[in-house]
């Protein structure tokens, strides 16, 4: 398989953009940010034309609530839109949770250091190689379901995540590689073993719980995106490394059954 790698200044950050998602919503959906700030501004795309919601939120700056009758616009919208009002440039848990029960994809506005991004299975994937970092859209997790999924046809259900997930300080409890490989038909292997294109070696590096993951793509190299310290790094890239490197540092292995 070919693959061109992007270079840091042009590498995505997200998945292709929505079609619902023109320049017009886009534009509309910005200034409703902006009048809204320092509030989150909410709204969806029908039959292409922006529409604003109202937040009932009694923390508006924090979170979104809607109305009965809202709920029922969402349900049958075509995208859902909202901003994080000096935030960051990444979906949190709950906007991850929504986002999986509606199906439809989400587009989150940073403001007012702008930032504008979107996610949702039903987006084409961005190529596995060259992508830009931003956690819960293009991270470790992100490239190995995109890797399952587009090159070995094995699906993977995305995992509602906070940056910094692992961290017993910050972090949930969320055994991500342990608990929902095992649900999706992988068994564990010694390291040594995960020699085979698709096999997925997990490191621990100095945490409790596995995590980051790689895979092999070839017998000499892995695919893996690596993390920074900020959860959102465009020059952090989805990248091949020598297997050589890296192997030894692995906690366990998983093969798909």
């Amino acid at each position: 398989m070919m693959i061109t790698q992007a270079r840091p200044e042009n590498a995505p950050t997200s998945p292709a953009r929505p079609a619902a998602w023109s320049d017009a919503v886009h534009e509309a959906a910005k200034a409703h940010t902006a009048e809204a700030y320092p509030n989150e501004a909410v709204g969806i795309v029908v039959g292409g034309e922006y529409q604003r919601l109202d937040n009932y939120s009694d923390e508006p700056a924090k979170d979104v609530v809607l109305d009965d009758a809202a709920l029922l616009r969402v349900a049958r919208a075509d995208l859902f839109f909202h901003s994080h009002p000096d935030g960051v440039g990444c979906p949190s848990e709950s906007d991850m949770t929504y986002q999986m029960q509606l199906g439809i994809p989400f587009v989150v506005m940073v403001w007012p250091l702008y930032d504008v991004f979107w996610w949702g299975d039903t987006l084409k994937p961005a190529p596995l190689l060259g992508r830009g970092f931003r956690h819960g859209v293009h991270d470790c997790y992100s490239l190995l379901r995109d890797y399952y999924a587009t090159v070995r046809g094995t699906p993977l259900i995305d995992q509602p995540r906070d940056w910094n997930w692992w961290d017993p300080r910050f972090g949930k409890g969320l055994d991500l590689y342990r608990d929902y490989f095992d649900k999706a038909g992988f068994q564990k292997i010694p390291v040594g073993e995960a020699t085979e294109p698709g096999d997925g070696l997990m490191m621990q590096f100095n945490y409790r719980v596995p995590m980051h993951g790689m895979v092999v793509w070839d017998r000499d190299m892995l695919l893996h995106h690596p993390a920074g310290m900020r959860p959102v790094d465009p020059t952090r890239l989805s990248v091949l490394v020598p297997r050589s490197r890296f192997v030894r540092h692995a906690s366990f292995a998983l093969r798909h059954k």
